[in-house]
């Protein structure tokens, strides 16, 4: 991290509501919109007409909905049913508060600013592992910004924008102001719409880390998104019509743009910073204005592959290097009606180029007239809540065991999407809880609805078996934000010999910030080929146990460490992850038994050290390629390894990637005469330099590296491409491209 140091520190899929069934849809306009979210009022949702909004588009319900965020407490949840409020003075939700819900009925709820031109329609404060689900936005042409952070009264995380639409916003629809005094990091942004705001997502200020944007759609607006000194990973969304730029990057740490769709935009990316490398993958361009280019990179290496550009400026290339020291990793792209690729840098010179050839993994098919915002979305088909149906506690001494598993029991009798709801509290467990059957889930409302230990010493909370569409959702288990506990395992989930397929969103477990990787969390165990894992919001430790035949996505995961190990002998299967965030561990990932994994983007800082792997050559050998925006760590305690290799065999690739300015030598520690072949690629050495300890089995590529430093002569820079290296880096992109293939085939399937 650049400024702050942390002091503290969540697609579509089941925002709030189970596995419930798709709510019928008027018909739809030409252009989609978010969903309309038919809710049934849960018991501890605070509606703002209990307070005498009225919603009816006429009368000035300013007032009313000020008094009901008055009252915000921790998980607190804050309901505004279908109607239009008008507004006349800004919103203000002020903190430091955790785990807060603010939830309409999607484009059924609208927020239409009556205010001063300039004005702000709501600002919050200080709101951690907060959500903002099922809202629509309207500026009137008036208001100039939409949904403001402001982080004055803490640091924020873990911050959700689900199924909302902006519209109609002179500057910025929803805006980081840079002058807070702490940051907003891990903030996602899932299924919104922003449509003629002059900027759509505008987040300037050092900190600013780890914004994830997916299934989203930006039309005719000056610029889409807008990130300055933070960093960011953009992926499945559709933008229209931008006039400047769909995305202006100028992060402090790498960043990602993934299977995106660009039309008739003036540019599509523009990308500058020294220090920050970037990938652009898979995505379509077509109608570009600007004879500068579809992409403008200049700085880091940036690697782009699986990228089709079409009907832009006569006589332009669509990518343009901003110098000759440019470096570009290039791989199955096409511009078919260009007369290059890639322009000549402004000298007249050309920069590096590193021409991959095409793996055996095809590109997928998206086309330019592709969408990702989804106007359905699940809403439970009833709920059956474990307080006013039977008899929760939910005060933090009270067993509440059997009136749980009664809820949880009474929704999978009933199937069909219904919700076993628990609402704000502490629920006391002295038994495991079950999850087994179909189309139901388990759920609360959120970061402050808790699962406490108080049984046996060595327990599991939770066990899941033959999970077939079941959800856990919005809810911690085994946290130590509810004191310190005796069990050994939070949530354990065992393979099973048919289909099964369960999600995990908004699931706090143990391990952020605990440095015990091995201890409670989320355990998965003998995971088949028919077992599948999507994770679209998961916070702490994560171990798989011989699941190498699975397919498990995960989305967006944050904190704890990542353990993977087994002996199986088949590993066939896909364990995926994108947005992964560790801080405040041991180790981010421990790879064992020569086990695969395929990671897009994962920021480590604040760490002890960073990825060990382990195995040996009775194994079937592996490959990790893991993509990421930064490695730090601190070199204190024995800590500051980037990589410890011991005996493992394979292929390891890593890159894009930043090593972050400690410590200044990048250590990768390699022991073992196992066969295993080393890759770093389009990675930026930020006042560092490799220090590389190796024995006989170790082969070493390096290839399109720069080295930025102020402190130290050596440059990190130099290629050392082996025979055969860019064949083995196309092999790398191919996992990326099969983790890619599962992310639209799970999570964006084609409407």
């Amino acid at each position: 991290m650049t400024v702050t140091i942390r002091l503290s520190v969540s697609v579509v899929v089941l925002a709030l509501g189970g596995c419930g069934h798709m709510q019928p849809s008027s018909p739809a306009p030409k252009e989609p919109q978010i969903p309309g979210l038919a809710w049934e009022r849960r018991s501890d949702w605070r509606s703002v007409k209990d307070f005498g909004a009225r919603g009816d588009g006429a009368a000035d319900d300013t007032a009313a909905i000020q008094a009901a965020l008055d009252g915000v407490k921790d998980g607190t949840t804050i309901y505004l049913p279908a109607g239009t409020y008008r507004i006349t003075r800004t919103l203000d939700l002020q903190g430091p508060k955790l785990g807060v819900l603010i939830v309409g009925h999607g484009r059924d709820t609208t927020l239409a600013w009556d205010g001063e031109a300039g004005g702000k329609l709501l600002q919050v404060d200080g709101i951690a592992y907060s959500r903002y689900v099922g809202l629509s936005f309207d500026g009137s042409n008036k208001a100039a910004l939409g949904l403001v952070h402001r982080n004055d009264n803490r640091f924020v995380t873990e911050v959700a924008h689900q199924q909302l639409a902006f519209r109609n916003f002179t500057d910025a629809a929803i805006f980081h102001d840079p002058a807070s005094k702490h940051a907003l990091a891990e903030t996602t942004f899932e299924n919104c719409l922003f449509e003629d705001c002059r900027r759509g997502v505008a987040f300037l200020a050092f900190n600013d880390y780890d914004f994830t944007f997916d299934g989203c759609e930006f039309r005719r607006g000056e610029i889409a998104i807008e990130c300055r000194r933070g960093n960011f990973y953009a992926r499945n969304c559709l933008f229209e019509a931008s006039r400047t730029a769909d995305i202006v990057s100028m992060p402090e740490h790498g960043s990602s743009v993934r299977r995106c769709v660009s039309v008739g935009s003036r540019s599509f990316v523009q990308h500058q910073n020294a220090v920050s490398p970037l990938t652009i993958q898979d995505c379509r361009v077509t109608g570009w204005t600007s004879p500068e280019g579809a992409i403008q990179v200049n700085g880091a290496p940036v690697t782009i592959f699986d990228c089709v550009f079409a009907d832009g400026p006569a006589d332009h290339a669509p990518i343009r290097p901003g110098s000759a020291a440019q470096r570009l990793i290039l791989s199955g792209n096409q511009a078919a009606d260009a007369p290059a690729l890639v322009a000549a840098a402004p000298s007249g010179h050309a920069c590096t180029l590193y021409d991959v050839p095409a793996g055996d993994q095809p590109r997928t098919d998206i086309s330019a007239d592709r969408r990702f915002l989804s106007d359905q979305a699940p809403v439970p088909t009833r709920i059956f809540d474990a307080k006013a149906d039977f008899g929760a506690k939910g005060d933090g001494v009270t067993d509440d065991t059997l009136a749980l598993q009664r809820a949880i029991d009474a929704a999978r009798q009933h199937g069909k999407g219904a919700l076993a709801y628990l609402p704000t509290g502490a629920y006391v467990v002295t038994q495991t809880l079950i999850l087994s059957g179909e189309d139901y889930a388990v759920g609360g409302s959120g970061f402050r609805t808790g699962l406490v230990w108080k049984g046996a010493e060595g327990g599991t909370i939770i066990e899941v078996r033959e999970p077939q569409r079941l959800t856990l959702e919005n809810l911690s288990v085994g946290t130590h934000n509810f004191g310190a506990m005796t069990n050994a395992i939070d949530i354990h989930h065992y393979g099973s010999r048919k289909p099964t397929r369960m999600t995990y969103n908004g699931v706090f477990v143990f391990g952020t910030y605990q440095k015990q990787p091995f201890r409670q969390g989320l355990q998965f165990t003998g995971l088949g080929p028919d077992d599948l894992v999507v994770m679209p919001h998961v916070a702490g430790n994560l171990r798989f146990m011989d699941c190498g035949r699975a397919t498990v996505l995960a989305n967006v995961t944050y904190e704890g460490s990542v353990v993977i190990e087994g002996k199986e002998p088949v590993r066939d299967g896909l364990l995926g992850f994108q947005t992964r965030l560790a801080t405040l561990v041991t180790h981010g990932l421990y790879l064992r038994d020569n086990q695969n994994v395929v990671m897009s983007d994962f920021y480590i800082e604040q760490a002890g050290n960073g990825l060990l792997f382990e195995g040996g050559p009775e194994l079937p050998a592996g490959r990790a390629t893991i993509q990421g925006g930064k490695l730090h760590f601190w070199d204190v305690d024995g800590g500051g390894t980037a990589m410890t290799l011991n005996n493992y065999c394979g292929q390891i690739s890593l890159g894009h990637q930043q090593f972050y300015m400690e410590p200044k030598a990048v250590r990768i520690r390699h022991r073992g005469s196992c066969p295993v072949e080393l890759l770093i690629m389009g990675a930026c050495f930020y006042d560092t330099a490799p220090d590389i300890q190796r024995e006989a089995g170790l082969r070493l590529t390096l290839a399109g590296n720069t080295t930025v430093s102020r402190t130290l002569d050596e440059d990190s820079g130099s290629d050392q491409l082996p025979p055969d290296a860019l064949r083995r880096i196309g092999a790398a992109l191919d996992d990326l491209r099969r983790l890619g293939a599962a992310d639209l085939r799970i999570n964006h399937p084609q409407q």
